[in-house]
């Protein structure tokens, strides 16, 4: 069993802010509240209504919370892309949780979490703004990336050609085509 280290807070407290119920609970549990219970306002079983906004609910209190954390945590530092909306979070870990709470909704289908495995999720390279540069590992490229590299390989055809006339002797047309291929 792995070594674990006891931790304590006071986590903040909220009411259901779905009109007639009476649920107090951790705020962090709320979201999972409203998607087990159904009816009264809740919504079908599964699902958040749109007009129920769960960042706004009243806070009632605080509540002693322990919990137990593994002393060594293996977790990955690498941003990673959802392959459904195509936001980026921390690791494996978190673009699943991500897809997990939005699944059947903004373009996540009711399956998501059964679609994805987690090692195929596509490693990003961000900019100092973090929007997505390059994509470093997985079989998705940004747009930007195929073209840099079509660009590249074109390049690299052309220099290729261009030597092919100098090795032949045909130093005339080598300089012609540098000049009306490459600039």
């Amino acid at each position: 069993m792995p070594q674990t280290n006891k931790h304590s807070n006071e986590e903040r407290t909220v009411r259901c802010p779905v009109e007639g119920c009476d649920y107090e609970g951790l705020a962090r549990s709320l979201h999972l509240h409203v998607r087990q219970s159904s009816g009264d306002g809740h919504g079908p079983h599964g699902d958040i209504p749109e007009q129920i906004d769960l960042s706004s609910a009243e806070t009632v209190g605080t509540q002693r919370v322990e919990m137990d954390y593994p002393e060594n945590r293996n977790v990955e530092n690498v941003a990673r892309q959802c392959p459904f909306c195509g936001m980026v979070f921390n690791g494996k870990h978190g673009v699943m949780i991500h897809i997990g709470q939005t699944e059947g909704k903004k373009n996540h289908p009711d399956d998501a979490t059964d679609q994805v495995d987690a090692d195929d999720l596509p490693i990003v390279e961000l900019d100092e703004d973090e929007n997505i540069v390059n994509v470093v590992e997985g079989d998705a490229k940004m747009p930007s990336t195929k073209r840099r590299e079509e660009q590249e390989d074109e390049e690299d055809r052309i220099k290729r050609y261009i030597s092919r006339l100098r090795d032949e002797g045909k130093d005339k047309e080598a300089d012609i085509a540098e000049q009306e291929l490459l600039g």
